[in-house]
């Protein structure tokens, strides 16, 4: 089979210019936020130093929601601006001390490695004291107006907790309790002894 070939056969190699030219993808892609005031299960993929056009750095993190099944497999991202003050917010120390406290609490759920450390951590020690440590977050939405005047909104992270004890919510109504103890959803098929 050529690389060119779909699975239906046809050879895009051969297709003229204007041909290729003219495919438009097929709708859908967009998905609505998660309601606001709800909590899911998520864990930290990413963690990392990044910054703006101006050079000012924070730390951005990727989340990947798990549960409730409705909204798995959706990202949101979070800059949590713990060394330079935010061009964006009306009060810039009042901003960083939240952020530091933001990160104190996802590194405390995570297993307290950051701030055993007591110093400014790499993208590696970020990464590596962050990543994969589920914890439910909770969710609330934001809006701004795009550069064609339409309104664009996205998800943001106003708090974490413990999977442990903490119900999962969407908007105002609880999807399910989050089971206390060692008990593991990922093992449902297993017989327990």
């Amino acid at each position: 089979m050529s690389f060119w070939a779909t699975s239906t056969g046809e050879n895009l190699a051969a297709q003229s210019k204007e041909q290729a030219a003219a495919y438009t993808p097929p709708e859908g892609g967009n998905l609505e936020p998660i309601p606001g005031k709800s909590k899911v299960r998520a864990y930290v993929k990413e963690a990392g130093w990044d910054k703006n056009d101006k050079g000012d750095r924070y730390i951005k993190l990727r989340w990947d929601v798990t549960k409730p099944d409705t909204y798995a497999r959706r990202v949101i991202f979070q800059k949590a601006w713990v060394k330079d003050p935010d061009p964006n917010a009306k009060n810039p120390t009042d901003k960083r001390d939240k952020a530091l406290r933001m990160l104190a609490k996802i590194d405390a759920l995570a297993g307290g490695r950051l701030a055993a450390k007591g110093t400014e951590p790499s993208d590696d020690e970020l990464l590596i004291a962050l990543a994969n440590k589920e914890m439910v977050i909770a969710v609330e939405l934001w809006e701004m107006k795009g550069s064609d005047g339409n309104v664009i909104t996205g998800n943001w992270i106003r708090d974490v907790y413990p999977l442990e004890g903490t119900a999962l919510v969407i908007g105002e109504a609880k999807a399910a309790a989050t089971p206390k103890g060692n008990a593991r959803d990922d093992l449902d098929d297993e017989i327990p002894f």
